[in-house]
């Protein structure tokens, strides 16, 4: 088994073994050994950049490769597919080289983090990030996996990103979010009592929701930025915005936390260490920031249950268990979060 000794911008070294996913061997030697070796090829191991493989490089020399699969072979990768769903011939046709590298990078998630000019899927970020941190995401590591996956995002790109490149970016940003947010909760969502919200004709209303009386509590998860996106999520229900905000300015105007409390949220969870590039080199974050601009004025605002309207990232959790721990949904209410 091939061992790569990889030092990152950190100077921690992470040992990455090349072939732990073996996919179908009839796709083996003709498709993922040949994409391994040219990014192994094109693997810096004495730099400081982390990012630093050009994909807009390297699906030109994938092509030849691309063209020498059989009719068999490319249906047979299109079936594999990734993070559990198959491709179908119209998406591969559409974008081959992208998705196949996304297939690659999916069975060989120790590459993703080294490619520049490309969005990855949120399964594969979130797969990098994990093997990045030696661990799965959870509780106590999913906002720090948040700051790490926005320091990559940041250095990903050399070029100006097409139009169709930055709404994928933002949509991608979106699904990490509530991916990382899923599984930080992971251990409290049991279908019944906590879910995730999958039906399209309620998912405006928020993106999990909590059994309770006398509303169900709804939880509306944004990446960086709440803006009026965050607003629509409410709809006179009881309901919690969460997120990995970047910007203190959007909590500490009292008209908007006026709409937001008129709309119906009961707390703004946001994050307690730096995720932006000028919070890092501040030394702040968007938590310590709204909480410095109010103690000046007359302190944190209060939801309309008496409680404090601003919270830590990290107290979701808990907040969410003791809700939780009340057994009967007809016990179980929102009158005091």
């Amino acid at each position: 088994m091939q061992i790569l000794n990889l030092r990152i911008p950190s100077h921690d070294l992470v040992y990455i073994t090349c072939d732990e996913y073996i996919p179908e061997d009839i796709l083996l030697d003709d498709f993922f050994l040949p994409i391994k070796r040219l990014l192994t090829v094109r693997l810096d191991t004495q730099t400081d950049k982390y990012p630093h493989i050009d994909f807009d490089t390297l699906k030109i020399d994938m092509i030849p490769i691309l063209n020498q699969l059989t009719a068999t072979q490319t249906k047979a990768l299109r079936r594999l597919g990734y993070a559990g769903r198959s491709i179908n011939a119209a998406e591969w046709n559409k974008a081959r080289e992208h998705k196949a590298i996304m297939l690659f990078l999916w069975f060989y998630p120790h590459f993703a983090n080294l490619l520049t000019n490309v969005h990855l899927l949120a399964a594969i970020v979130i797969r990098a990030t994990e093997l990045h941190f030696l661990e799965p995401i959870n509780t106590k590591n999913f906002v720090s996996a948040k700051k790490f996956i926005d320091k990559i995002n940041r250095e990903r790109w050399t070029r100006a990103q097409t139009q169709s490149e930055q709404q994928s970016g933002v949509s991608n940003l979106g699904q990490v979010s509530e991916t990382l947010l899923e599984k930080a909760l992971g251990k409290l969502i049991d279908g019944k009592n906590f879910f995730k919200t999958n039906n399209q004709k309620v998912q405006s209303y928020g993106d999990f929701v909590l059994m309770c009386l006398p509303n169900n509590l709804w939880l509306s998860v944004k990446s960086n930025f709440a803006r009026e996106r965050l607003l629509a999520s409410g709809y006179t229900t009881d309901i919690l915005g969460v997120g990995f905000f970047t910007s203190a300015d959007e909590f500490i105007s009292a008209a908007k936390v006026r709409n937001f409390q008129r709309v119906g949220f009961l707390a703004m969870y946001l994050p307690e260490i730096p995720i932006s590039e000028q919070q890092i080199e501040n030394n702040t974050n968007t938590f310590e920031q709204v909480v410095d601009f109010y103690s000046q004025s007359a302190g944190l605002p209060k939801n309309i249950n008496g409680t404090n309207f601003i919270r830590p990232l990290s107290e979701l959790h808990e907040d969410l268990h003791r809700m939780l721990e009340i057994d009967d949904v007809a016990k179980r209410t929102t009158i005091d979060f």
